[in-house]
């Protein structure tokens, strides 16, 4: 185990705790930062709303290619999902 004295430790990395933790360091503080995911951001931006929203846009445009392009004289074939 490290034994690092940190001046402050942020539980938890989504938006609230890693801003406070990147102002806490811009202010002199040594700062930890902990989180249990791999990433920043909290549930929001890594599984939540932000890639709920591309995955429903990306449902919208499939629906258009496949229903709605012929009527503007847009023929694009077959568009299959990957």
């Amino acid at each position: 185990m490290n034994d690092s004295q940190y001046d402050l430790v942020v539980i938890g990395g989504g938006p609230g705790g890693y801003v406070a933790a990147i102002r806490a360091a811009q202010l002199g503080l040594k700062v930890a930062c902990v989180e249990k995911r791999g990433a920043l951001g909290g549930t929001c931006l890594n599984v939540g709303c932000l890639p709920s929203k591309a995955l429903l846009n990306s449902s919208e445009k499939f629906e258009e290619a496949n229903h709605s392009f012929a009527a503007h004289g847009i023929d694009v074939g077959s568009v299959k999902l990957n």
